[in-house]
């Protein structure tokens, strides 16, 4: 967990599989305003825990997915909708979270195809969790809260559909909502910048990538 202050009711209920982290998201040190000395370095823990910890929760699982009796698994990754429409008051959580979403569409192809490893994001809106102060919850009108069921939901269509690979789900109150690509602005001209060459894929990665559309 990461926050401003401790919230020691929610990590006794969480237990010692969870730790607390405290952190500032000041990105735009406004106390920083009248003086002459360089501020402080920002903190990154939400890029290491929101972000860094799917790399690394990634890499830990294809290792051991890869050892199955038949090779392969699933991993669902949690993101946020700050992803897709940034939140002013956390940008470094908007940032982190829209790097998962971008990290499991870029991994999720080679996965499938090389690892029979499918891999997809949960997307939750507002929910009325321990972590968020109540007065905040409260300020949010009734429709717009996401519920737990919601979530689980989507978590649940991620483990049983064996056809969905890199995809995103938004849950917006009791809507459960496909994120879909971005579209190649400029056409071909756009997708060609990130087609995958195939001798740096294997400079990178010590192996071809399987893609079809690999240029060797």
């Amino acid at each position: 967990m990461a926050d401003l202050k401790t919230n020691d009711t929610l990590s006794l209920e969480l237990g010692r599989n969870a730790s607390f982290h405290k952190t500032d998201e000041s990105l735009y040190i406004f106390d920083h305003r009248d003086s002459d000395v360089i501020p402080p370095k920002p903190s990154l823990l939400w890029t290491d825990i929101d972000w860094k910890g799917v790399v690394y929760g990634t890499q830990l699982a294809t290792h051991f997915m890869r050892k199955n009796k038949v090779p392969g698994g699933i991993i669902v990754a949690t993101g946020s909708v700050a992803a897709l429409y940034p939140h002013a008051t956390y940008p470094k959580y908007d940032g982190a979270k829209a790097a998962v979403v971008n990290f499991v569409r870029a991994t999720s192809r080679v996965l499938k195809i090389k690892m029979n490893i499918r891999i997809n994001v949960v997307l939750p809106g507002i929910v009325a969790t321990s972590i968020i102060p109540q007065e905040m919850v409260a300020a949010v009108s009734p429709e717009c809260m996401t519920p737990f069921s919601s979530i689980v939901a989507a978590y649940n269509m991620f483990l049983e559909d064996d056809t969905l690979s890199g995809q995103a789900i938004e849950c917006s109150a009791e809507k459960r909502l496909f994120v879909p690509t971005t579209e190649p602005l400029n056409g071909h001209v756009s997708k060609r910048a990130v087609t995958v060459w195939q001798p740096l894929f294997k400079m990178y990665h010590h192996e071809g990538s399987g893609l079809p559309d690999a240029i060797e």
